[in-house]
């Protein structure tokens, strides 16, 4: 008896159609020698959950280590943004990075002098003077001063090699 009938359409109230979220994996962050700031360079990953062949990419962010100093730390990325025709058809979450390491700056000691002496049986040699190359900014970095020794206890010219020299500071 569908014949005899018409059919009317319904009238259905407006639904939204809301934006997918993707995930950016494999971000990296590469370790650094200490260099007084908590900048990470930040490198690497991938979209996923893009649907067919949108066209969408990312941008990338910066980085930023949780301490300056020494050691191994979290990083935390930011302002990583979608691009394409296609994105604003999706949201980015930032990216999780693994714990990268700063490790210690080498730092050269310059400026290091032995004086001579008169022959006393010894290889013991007198240092004195040293100026620290190489330390960051105002950071409070010394040195105390370590032993020095000839490369022999007799007469003449030789190499003076010094020891236990230690760096001192906060």
């Amino acid at each position: 008896d569908a014949g005899n009938y018409t059919l009317t359409q319904p009238t259905v109230a407006d639904a939204t159609i809301t934006a997918k979220a993707l995930t950016l994996t494999g971000v990296t962050a590469a370790g650094k020698d200490y260099d007084g700031d908590d900048a990470a360079d930040l490198s690497g990953g991938t979209l996923a959950g893009v649907v067919g062949g949108d066209d969408v990419g990312f941008s990338s962010g910066s980085g930023s280590f949780a301490s300056r100093n020494v050691g191994t730390w979290s990083v935390t990325a930011a302002g990583y943004a979608l691009t394409g025709d296609d994105a604003g058809n999706y949201t980015l979450a930032q990216p999780v990075v693994a714990d990268a390491t700063i490790t210690a700056k080498t730092l050269t000691l310059i400026g290091v002098a032995a004086a001579g002496k008169d022959y006393d049986g010894d290889a013991d040699a007198n240092l004195s003077g040293g100026t620290l190359a190489g330390v960051i900014g105002s950071d409070d970095v010394g040195f105390s001063a370590g032993t020095g020794s000839f490369a022999s206890k007799n007469v003449g010219t030789w190499a003076v090699t010094a020891s236990d020299y230690t760096l001192t500071g906060g």
